[in-house]
């Protein structure tokens, strides 16, 4: 028996969606699993004949009895997503593991009209990797059938830190995210609390103590996270999206903890009892009370939390939730289905 694991190419550099999947592959391959390849396309009017030949490309190392973990979505379109798992129910006795990154549906409201189409998807796995227990919960309430899970918990992330640096109890507040994007930028006004946030265009609003450093490619932005210091922050205003942030996981949060820093999240991030727990951070329901919190944690309370961030941040450098997730549900798949 085999294990294949799906993998996206083709989207832009920066793309977290197609760094995430690589990631995970890169992983699954130290556990002896084999890459699918697929390059992201849209071809609307594609031939059912094309299509399928495209497929057979695909999966050329499929023999019967395989097991088969696919990366969702796509991001080519939840059709062909459909299309490729049926086209491998061809084979004989293919046990399916669907690896849940995003709910588009979920994401984004202008596309929550595709909800069954993604809920009959996610029915035609074995077994499913999903976010957090809330998100399996969430997808039941939509129509998934009951059916064996496993929890990710956290995003891994590859990274080799400079311990020669500590991250120290500056007063800052760091944000890796799309300015425009995010309202709160716009809006901050907090002079004892700078904001630094990595995004373009390069910018420093003294008046409102907002720092835009530009765009940073990964080894260099977790390089100066921890050159600076403060904490990481995983936040939105927007409605839509931080409903989806209290059932996701946040690939962002990982960064911060990848880098060495206390992270701030709402209370009702799916870990938030275990960033509470473990002290890898503050929890905040407001950023007047996030600011607040900053503003009130001394160096010793700080530097406790930066060392149990490390102590912490070993397992999200090197992999293990991503790989106990896919041995997990390959187990689940296997011997208990």
């Amino acid at each position: 028996m085999t294990v294949h694991i799906t993998n996206i190419n083709g989207m832009a550099m920066n793309s977290v969606a197609q760094n995430a999947q690589n990631m995970v592959v890169d992983f699954a391959k130290q556990l002896g699993m084999n890459e699918f390849g697929i390059y992201v396309y849209h071809w609307t009017e594609e031939p059912l004949q094309a299509r399928s030949t495209r497929f057979d490309g695909i999966i050329a190392s499929l023999n019967g009895g395989d097991t088969v973990i696919f990366q969702s979505p796509s991001w080519i379109a939840i059709e062909w997503d459909q299309a490729l798992i049926d086209h491998i129910n061809l084979y004989p006795n293919i046990k399916k593991i669907i690896f849940i990154h995003d709910v588009i549906p979920l994401m984004f409201e202008v596309n929550r009209y595709l909800m069954p189409q993604y809920i009959d998807y996610y029915n035609k796995a074995d077994v499913l990797i999903v976010p957090s227990k809330k998100m399996y919960d969430l997808l039941r309430e939509n129509g998934l059938e009951e059916k064996p899970y496993v929890v990710q918990h956290f995003w891994d992330h590859p990274a080799t830190v400079n311990y020669f640096i500590t991250p120290e109890n500056n007063k800052i507040i760091n944000f890796a995210g799309n300015a425009e994007k995010f309202d709160f930028v716009k809006k901050w006004d907090c002079q004892n609390v700078k904001l630094k946030v990595y995004s373009d265009p390069v910018n420093n609003d003294s008046e409102h103590n907002v720092e835009l450093t530009g765009w940073k490619h990964d080894p260099v932005l977790l390089e100066e996270l921890r050159q600076t210091g403060g904490f990481g922050l995983v936040w939105s205003e927007e409605p839509y999206w931080s409903e989806y942030m209290k059932v996701n996981a946040s690939y962002k949060l990982s960064t911060y903890l990848a880098a060495g820093l206390p992270i701030i999240v709402n209370s009702t991030t799916p870990e938030a009892e275990t960033i509470k727990n473990k002290h890898l951070g503050i929890i905040a329901d407001s950023l007047d009370e996030a600011q607040a919190k900053v503003l009130q944690i001394n160096d010793e309370d700080y530097k406790q939390m930066v060392d149990s961030v490390n102590n912490f941040s070993s397992l999200i450098r090197n992999g293990y939730f991503t790989k106990k997730a896919l041995v997990d549900a390959v187990v689940k798949a296997q011997y208990n289905n």
